[in-house]
């Protein structure tokens, strides 16, 4: 297996088994919405009521089944409180998705041992991880933090259920869901005992501070009045036609909005198309969780 890290992405060369053949299958859980620590139910309506998955709105789902590439979906919408999940169960590789894992598992071992700040030098190689997506820094702090048996011990105190770190030390190899990316960014997203309130703030700062030119994906179509934080993984597979994977998981907060997204898509000839049916489906799912007026 040959491996070639990019500045900006994670690029692999190597035999991938295709994914299944599409089908339209949608998982949705429901949960209480709690406001703040008060334990206090907010009921709050938007376009997709209570009871409708948003990837059986008739919009969305036209869009998704027009898709000739392999795409699996997962949406948390903090207003009511559910989740809803595009093909469950679809693992795609994770590529530089995997450095919002490894940022949390390292603020999460320190947290561990009393440390309530990074020290300078991991600041720096965070900062360049997520805002610049550096695949060496990446490979550093995914190393000094223990690799992949740290991040799987991170992973399931999370919450994260069906996401594989790769054994081998190729962070991009590690496996997932949309529906444990989704579990990821809310526990950056959201208040939980995993991750105290300033380490959540650190995380989520880089992620909204990427470079402009990382800044496509689940953003598209959301209103600039809005915080979007982001983080974008892209790869190609050798032996596999088509050979692209792209993703953009992350958090989106404003306009009667507070949702979590991940769009992972697999099957493209090209990053651009991957980018271009990701940022469809943002557009969409922002429109259709709008309030109700």
């Amino acid at each position: 297996m040959a491996i070639v890290l990019a500045a900006v992405g994670f690029v692999l060369v190597s035999h991938v088994t295709a994914p299944p053949a599409r089908s339209r299958r949608v998982a949705t859980q429901t949960t209480t919405k709690q406001n703040g620590s008060e334990g206090k139910t907010t009921a709050v309506k938007n376009l997709t009521t209570a009871g409708k998955d948003v990837f059986d709105v008739p919009a969305v789902a036209t869009y998704l089944a027009a898709s000739p590439y392999n795409v699996t979906a997962a949406v948390f919408d903090e207003v009511t409180g559910r989740t809803a999940i595009y093909r469950p169960g679809v693992t795609e590789y994770c590529a530089s998705i995997m450095k919002v894992d490894i940022l949390a598992t390292l603020l999460s071992e320190a947290q561990a041992q009393g440390v309530t700040t990074l020290p300078s030098d991991q600041q720096v190689l965070a900062q360049q991880m997520i805002e610049e997506s550096n695949d060496d820094d990446a490979q550093n702090l995914w190393d000094f933090e223990g690799g992949a048996t740290a991040i799987g011990h991170f992973d399931k105190v999370a919450g994260l259920t069906q996401t594989t770190p790769d054994t081998a030390g190729l962070w991009g190899l590690s496996t997932t869901t949309a529906a444990d990316q989704v579990q990821m960014v809310k526990t950056v997203a959201y208040p939980n005992s995993v991750l105290t309130n300033a380490s959540r703030s650190y995380e989520l700062g880089l992620m909204t501070n990427v470079d402009p030119t990382q800044a496509w994906g689940i953003s598209y179509g959301v209103s600039s009045a809005a915080t979007v934080a982001i983080k974008n993984g892209w790869v190609t597979l050798d032996n596999q036609s088509p050979p692209w994977q792209v993703n953009s998981i992350g958090w989106v907060d404003g306009d009667g909005r507070n949702y979590v997204i991940a769009v992972l898509v697999n099957g493209e000839n090209t990053e651009e198309e991957g980018i271009q049916t990701i940022q469809g489906l943002s557009s969409l799912i922002w429109q259709q969780l709008a309030p109700e007026t």
